[in-house]
């Protein structure tokens, strides 16, 4: 009896309540891996949460979504686009290095460029797989979002 009167004198800050919902929710779904939207509604019924700004969670959360998934395809495009570089570069030091050897020069030209070339594609490759936000990187995606809606 002393139980229940405790657990109903608690009260608990916005956060914490997000952060238990987010932990109950989270061994929910072993149970049942999806919440239908009825069970949605019902759930924001029980935390007295109207449809109207369930319906406009759920607008902001699908924009969020989309943002996620464009970010994703962003990042794909760059690492291929990386990886066309590099596979360039592999290919045209090799041959710089091997008419280097077949000319037989004693000071070894095609290593000035193999590493000024490759402090280049070094800096493409730390762009895009640390750099994930920035003037920088706004100005690409931009750019290549704008590209994908020519297309």
């Amino acid at each position: 009896m002393n139980i229940v009167k405790q657990s109903s004198t608690r009260s608990y800050r916005q956060e914490d309540v997000r952060e238990i919902l987010n932990i109950a929710l989270a061994e929910h779904s072993h149970v049942s891996t999806e919440l239908s939207y009825d069970q949605l509604l019902e759930i924001a019924q029980e935390l007295s949460i109207t449809p109207d700004l369930i319906e406009f969670a759920q607008s902001q959360w699908l924009d969020r979504q989309k943002v996620i998934q464009k970010n994703r395809a962003f990042q794909a495009y760059r690492r291929s686009k990386l990886q066309e570089r590099l596979t360039k570069y592999a290919i045209v030091n090799s041959c710089l290095i091997a008419l280097n050897l077949l000319t037989g020069f004693g000071v070894p030209w095609s290593l000035y460029v193999l590493i000024s070339w490759g402090l280049v594609r070094g800096v493409d490759a730390w762009r895009v797989f640390f750099q994930r936000q920035g003037y920088t990187y706004d100005r690409a995606f931009q750019k290549w979002e704008y590209q994908q809606q020519k297309m």
